[in-house]
């Protein structure tokens, strides 16, 4: 396997969410911590965006103050206390929520650790825009002072691209290449149509309560913005890709599929996996083939960290590297994983 790309940080800000404040106030430290960054970043992502799309800024505003069904509370809120703390039109922050969903490249990797039967669920998360490793963080959301889920995002986003639930289960969002992705197309389908972003719907089953199949069941059946991928790790030898279109699931496969070919772990990029990814990515192929040569018996959070953590799997688009087991018990401090780096500083 190859070397890392370029230096890794652990990340150490963990930002408490407490979901019993007012939702304006949630993320005031996070976003106090990283102001300059998010200004920064807000504008690269403008600067990306069409003409078209750019001109639609000020109806988004109007619309999150006048259009009720637009967007859901406690969303709503939270991207204008966002927007108020930074000092940027919330508008923006809400644009930039939907272009997160449609821009990344992404690695999800499931692996059952025969020796304590758990599934280790490590993820890479691929974009083109620079900056992002400075605005990277993990939170816990809390509610009547418990901890409900754990995640990381990027301090601006509102929803979660990953994370775990003291539930028994980890999951992780992954964009769907498809022809109707782009960045209008999601936008219209949530100012016209009533789709949910799809990282708020992941938010949504880790701080809900809700069993591993609970969650599948959810995700297979929201009506959602963008075409993409949840990828599951559930209790035990249970993990499973859901492949959703904008109105429901097109697919699931779990782990004791027999279209698995691979038997002891789940593997998923940015393509479905009935189709050859294309020539130019190689990251499926590199990434099931290192697996093979590790071997079930090796399986263990150090060898699927250094794995994800190998050419091609991990590359010069890599912002961070998260790595999590299925569950985490909030009743005894230390059980269960959860930690992430940050790449390509």
């Amino acid at each position: 396997m190859g070397n890392i790309t370029g230096p890794s940080y652990r990340v150490n800000s963990t930002f408490k969410i407490d979901l019993d404040r007012d939702p304006r106030d949630r993320w005031t430290e996070a976003v106090e911590a990283k102001k300059e960054f998010l200004q920064a970043t807000l504008e690269d992502v403008i600067s990306e965006l069409p003409a078209s799309v750019q001109k639609l800024i000020p109806f988004v505003e109007w619309m999150l103050d006048d259009a009720e069904g637009f967007l859901p509370e406690p969303y709503r809120e939270e991207v204008k206390g966002i927007a108020e703390v930074a000092g940027v039109p919330p508008g923006q922050v809400l644009i930039a929520n939907i272009y997160y969903e449609l821009a990344s490249g992404c690695t999800g990797l499931v692996a059952i650790d025969p020796e304590k039967k758990t599934a280790i669920h490590a993820r890479n998360l691929d974009y083109g825009l620079p900056g992002l490793q400075n605005l990277t963080v993990n939170v816990e959301f809390f509610r009547n002072g418990s901890i409900v889920a754990k995640g990381t995002t990027y301090v601006g986003y509102v929803g979660l691209l990953t994370g775990a639930s003291p539930m028994g289960f980890s999951v992780q969002l992954n964009e769907r290449d498809t022809k109707n992705g782009s960045v209008w197309d999601n936008a219209f389908e949530a100012l016209f149509k009533g789709g949910a972003i799809s990282g708020f719907l992941l938010r949504d089953l880790l701080v809900s309560g809700m069993s591993f199949s609970e969650a599948i069941q959810v995700a297979q059946t929201r009506h959602i913005i963008s075409p993409c991928y949840y990828i599951f790790a559930g209790p035990g030898n249970e993990a499973a890709v859901v492949t959703r279109e904008r109105q429901s699931a097109v697919d699931t496969m779990y782990m004791s599929d027999t279209r698995n070919e691979n038997v002891w772990f789940l593997l998923q990029t940015n393509y479905d996996h009935w189709e050859k990814p294309p020539a130019d990515d190689t990251r499926r192929n590199y990434t099931a083939a290192h697996m093979r040569d590790l071997g079930q018996g090796a399986v263990s959070v150090q060898s699927v960290f250094d794995l994800v953590s190998a050419w091609p799997t991990q590359n010069a688009e890599t912002t961070y590297t998260t790595v999590m087991t299925s569950s985490f018990d909030t009743s005894s401090p230390g059980e269960g994983v959860y930690f992430t780096y940050t790449r390509n500083n």
